[in-house]
């Protein structure tokens, strides 16, 4: 790169006006995705040049732009997208769209397999299209529509994987400070992020200490580190309903797979939740649901209609003493949807509804467990794989 060339280019145009600055700026696009694009051909490169020199191609990244080996692993992540995907690696070269777009599309495919990457691929023109044109928030219903159909069994196999893979671990740093770090399955992490944005406005809604920083980022994180400090030592508490909201379709809501329009958005950079962790957040009032229609338009939000009111929690504890499927406690327990809540189907009735524990409302939503309720309320169990079995119906007994 003839670097004197490209700083010669810089002001030489004069910003006469609004209509010069809107050009310019669009140049400024073209001109920061071809660099990305550089940066990802120079780390190409130091990888070959790895197997003759002693080199570790990310820390060359590292230094040469002055910044840490996060960022450069970022650079990484973006390189392997690129080549998964090379309609977009394509465009980045061509200055159609920048690094950031590369991002999102690294994260909505991280952990997939070498058979849903090329899934993914097939799509490659679409998503270049969009990476280079579309809104952030209408790109990024594209990629998690597409990944969501290229993922196998929805992604939950992925989830299970990264579930296992949840680590915690603390150290002090060269300054004195105790640090804290780890990496949860995004399900998980996503209700302790909930809870601890309800145990933040509960403490400091109106109330921000003096002592806060005063950048709205690093404000926020003071406020994220006192309420974890709270929740430990017992002055506020992480329990309740966590402050989560996801946005999808009625359709995907209803019947549980996606479809070419589907919408399951739960926020900006979060990619992958199965369709089945939704419905089941959803059942219980973890999250609020956002429900649109094919055009857009919201539906409904919120839970009174959906969860079971206490009537019908005092009806099934009369009819069960403990989970629909084990001996855990009814007090311990969700009322289930046997016939999903919705529009037009799985009405909140007590007929339409049995009590399960946590393990067991997961294996139903997440684990692919089909349930079936008879009239006298024998309850049908039929598993992945065809094994089906039987539990009779409950003895009631005075409430």
């Amino acid at each position: 790169m003839q670097l004197s060339a490209v700083l010669s280019l810089i002001d030489a145009d004069p910003l006469a006006d609004v209509a010069a600055c809107r050009r310019e700026l669009e140049h400024v696009r073209a001109v920061r995705g071809a660099v990305d694009a550089r940066e990802l051909k120079v780390l190409g490169r130091l990888d070959e040049l790895a197997s003759e020199s002693p080199i570790f191609p990310e820390e060359e990244v590292a230094k040469a732009a002055k910044s840490s080996l996060s960022r450069a692993t970022r650079v990484r992540a973006r390189k392997k997208a690129c080549d998964d995907v090379p309609a977009v690696g394509d465009a980045l070269a061509k200055g159609d769209t920048t690094g950031d777009r590369v991002d999102a599309l690294a994260k909505a495919t991280a952990g997939m397999t070498a058979d849903e990457l090329a899934r993914m691929a097939e799509h490659g023109a679409q998503i270049a299209d969009a990476a280079a044109n579309a809104s952030d928030r209408a790109y990024r219903e594209l990629l998690e529509r597409i990944a969501g159909k290229a993922r196998e069994n929805d992604g939950l196999d992925r989830l299970e994987r990264q579930r296992r893979a949840c680590r915690l671990r603390w150290s002090t740093g060269a300054d004195g400070m105790w640090r804290l770090s780890g990496a949860f399955d995004p399900v998980q992490g996503t209700e302790m992020e909930g809870r601890l944005r309800n145990v933040i406005e509960g403490l400091f809604h109106g109330n921000v200490p003096e002592v806060a920083p005063v950048d709205p980022f690093e404000r926020q994180q003071y406020l994220a580190a006192l309420a974890l400090m709270s929740i430990f030592d017992g002055t506020a508490t992480a329990s309740g309903v966590p402050d989560v909201t996801v946005v999808i379709d009625a359709e995907t809501l209803l019947n549980g797979c996606r479809h070419d329009r589907s919408i399951v958005d739960a926020g900006l950079g979060r990619f992958g939740l199965p369709i089945e962790t939704v419905r089941r957040w959803a059942c219980v009032g973890t999250v609020t649901p956002v429900v649109v229609g094919d055009d857009g338009v919201r539906l409904f939000l919120g839970r009174e209609t959906r969860l079971a009111n206490r009537a019908q929690r005092r009806a099934l504890r009369v009819l069960y003493r403990t989970c629909a499927l084990c001996d855990v406690p009814f007090e311990h327990t969700q009322a289930h949807h046997v016939s999903w809540f919705g529009l037009q189907q799985g009405l909140t009735d007590i007929d339409n509804l049995v009590p399960l524990c946590s393990q067991h409302h997961h294996l139903v939503h997440e684990g692919g467990w089909q349930l079936h309720l008879a009239p006298d309320r024998t309850l049908t169990v039929v598993r992945p794989g065809g094994v089906t079995s039987a539990h009779g119906p409950p003895r009631a007994r005075a409430a």
